[in-house]
């Protein structure tokens, strides 16, 4: 989709987005920092809000690819819930700002992708980690596997709205690991209760 330079180009444009927002950073400020003219840059994206698009595209391949990797190399499902917890505390960590707000305000075509991403590829990986641990034993078998995947994909991003969580009071890492492990307390079986309460000590 992108070229390996183009893919550079993204990468340093996501990390600047995450550390200023996405409000304040100038097509001049990537230009600079990308250490190219601004005439090359529009050669590359139409104008910022391209850019945005763009940033999150591969954003979202990326996740994919890393999503597939977990599943592949976790042991079960717990592991694999782990394995997010792990991954989105890293990349969450970055976030300086409240890059959802800007997207949901400022960028509308860019949040369109990440709800689309949200409600199709999202909650099929959740799905699929339920029906998993249902088989493997470790999550109950008596609750509507959809309806669940959908609440669980649905409130991931409620942890951004500074509404409810400053940042200031509730730092992003604390706050995913608590909500993924409400989540997990609300799903596992006895068998899964034991192996939580021993990934999560």
């Amino acid at each position: 989709m992108f070229t390996e330079q183009q893919e550079k180009w993204l990468k340093r444009v996501e990390e600047m987005f995450f550390s200023y927002g996405i409000k304040s950073i100038t097509m001049d400020d990537v230009a600079r920092e990308l250490g190219i003219s601004k005439k090359t840059l529009y050669q590359f994206v139409e104008n910022k809000n391209d850019l945005v698009v763009k940033v999150v595209e591969r954003h979202i391949e990326v996740d994919k690819t890393n999503n597939a990797c977990l599943h592949r190399e976790s042991g079960d499902a717990l592991d694999e819930m782990f394995g997010v917890m792990k991954h989105v505390n890293e990349e969450i960590s970055q976030v300086k700002s409240n890059i959802v707000f800007d997207l949901q305000k400022y960028h509308r075509d860019a949040w369109d992708k990440m709800q689309e991403y949200q409600r199709g590829y999202l909650h099929s990986i959740v799905r699929e980690n339920l029906v998993r641990g249902i088989q493997e034993g470790l999550y109950r078998d008596d609750f509507n596997v959809d309806v669940v995947a959908k609440i669980h994909v649905a409130e991931s991003f409620m942890i951004f709205d500074e509404s409810w969580f400053p940042r200031g009071q509730y730092p992003l890492e604390a706050l995913f690991r608590e909500f993924l492990l409400y989540y997990l307390h609300g799903i596992v079986s006895e068998k899964g209760l034991k192996k939580l309460q021993a990934k999560s000590s």
